[in-house]
This record gives C-alpha cells, sequence and structure tokens, in this order.
C-alpha cells in the first residue's frame, strides 16, 4: 500500500527504456512520461489533482516534485509503484502543497530513476497556485517527442573516443541543451551544451563527445536534458543507456 492517495492502472508494454531503436538506424523516444493533468499554466489550489502516464524505472519509483519561482521546495512525493519493469503505469495522486504567499507560479515535474539511480527522464508543466480561490485547469497539450536520437542507438557498445551523438531536439525554452555522459555512480565524465535559438523549431545537431577510455568495461548513461526557468530544476529530460569498452 502507498502512503499517498492514488489509484493505478496497469497496462502491460515490452517497452522499458526512454529509447528504442527503430528501423533506418534511429532511437526514437517512447514518451517514457506524459503527465495529462493539470496542464501548462493551470491556476490550482491544494491539493493538486495529478494524471499521468510513466514507464517507471528498474527501482519501481516515481518523483514527484513542487518547486517555485523562488527555488523553495514547496511539495515532494516519492511513489513506489506494483507495475512490472516493462510496464506502462497510468496513475493519479494528490499533491498537497503549503504557499508562503497568496499565489506563485511553481514548476511541477515527475521523474524517473534507472538502477544506478541515475536520471532516466522527467516531464514538467509550470503552474498558477493559489492559496484559494476557483481552479482553472487547463488541457494538456498533446506533442510528439522533443527528441530523436539518430546515434548512438541504446545499449551501443563505445570502443574508441570520440563518442559521436546525432540526432533532433525540439528546444521547450531559450537554456541551453545540456548533454551528460554518467558513471554508474551518476558522476558526470563529460559535459557540453548546446546553445538554443529559436525554441519550439527542431534543430539538427552532431556533437563530438572526446572522453579518457575506461580500464574495464562501463556502464553509462547518456542525459540529454534542457533546464527550467527556475534555476536549479530541469524542463525537460531523457536517457539512454550505452557502454565504454577499454
Amino acid at each position: 500500500m502507498l502512503r499517498f492517495c492514488h489509484r493505478l492502472l496497469l497496462l502491460p508494454l515490452l517497452l522499458g527504456l526512454a529509447f528504442v531503436a527503430l528501423p533506418g538506424g534511429r532511437a526514437q523516444t517512447l514518451e517514457p512520461i506524459t503527465i495529462l493533468a493539470p496542464g501548462w499554466h493551470s491556476e490550482v489550489t491544494g491539493p493538486i489533482e495529478i494524471s499521468a502516464q510513466v514507464y517507471p524505472g528498474e527501482d519501481g519509483l516515481i518523483r514527484v516534485t513542487l518547486v517555485d519561482a523562488h527555488q523553495n521546495l514547496l511539495a515532494r512525493q516519492l511513489l513506489r509503484l506494483e507495475a512490472p519493469s516493462d510496464g506502462q503505469v497510468v496513475f493519479t495522486t494528490q499533491l498537497a502543497f503549503e504557499l508562503p504567499r497568496e499565489s506563485t507560479t511553481a514548476l511541477m515535474t515527475i521523474a524517473t530513476q534507472d538502477d544506478y539511480h541515475r536520471p532516466l527522464a522527467l516531464r514538467s508543466v509550470m503552474l498558477n497556485l493559489q492559496s484559494s480561490g476557483n481552479e482553472r485547469i487547463q488541457t494538456q497539450a498533446v506533442t510528439g517527442p522533443w527528441l530523436e536520437v539518430v546515434q548512438p542507438l541504446p545499449g551501443a557498445l563505445i570502443a574508441e573516443s570520440p563518442l559521436v551523438l546525432e540526432g533532433t531536439v525540439i528546444p521547450l525554452n531559450e537554456k541551453p541543451i545540456v548533454i551528460e555522459l554518467l558513471t554508474e555512480q551518476g558522476g558526470a565524465i563529460l559535459t557540453k551544451q548546446l546553445a538554443v535559438e529559436k525554441p519550439g523549431e527542431p534543430m539538427l545537431f552532431a556533437v563530438s563527445l572526446a572522453y579518457v577510455p575506461p580500464g574495464r568495461m562501463r556502464n553509462m548513461r547518456l542525459v540529454i536534458r534542457q533546464p527550467a526557468e527556475i534555476i536549479g530544476e530541469n524542463a525537460i529530460l531523457d536517457s539512454l543507456p550505452i557502454t565504454l569498452a577499454p
């Protein structure tokens, strides 16, 4: 039993990674997290009624956070879902919060992690929080994947430096796209940024990531994310596993 009020509907699917290899050598995003409600810029009072579709990570946990424009953590939930690791979960939950003022804007994020506790995927919505009054829930727009990776494919074995990352990204805002290669412990052995010129427009990229070859086989995770307008928070994140060979 979960400590939080939520309902679960399990829809078994043979999908578990943030990316899957497609014919033609592409890695297509599976939309590992889809926030169904509330939509962007909804006006809400507590508790927030949240509905989402999620492919949980290997740890079976879903992390929900609410951070205001002043970087104050207003609420946090950690949900453990009784779901198969290769299945999608459709869930609802209530997120209670306390406002330090009558109203404020805040970023709500839903995130998952892999079995090494590294970021797997994250989605977010910006909300207008009110201490009282009528709610105005906006419909969440249905959009396609924000990121498509041409190479490397998920699970690729990389035998020599540099690692070449190619694909297409649709930035959500003017913040740079951040690319990180994480070790099993979660540390970044390299970080690179891509400048954004036109948010909302597809942007082709090809990045060469030079690294020091490891002394043994390493289970790495390549993370592609875009920071939110709120400092220290991410607006969106996807990742894929790769292996570095000595």
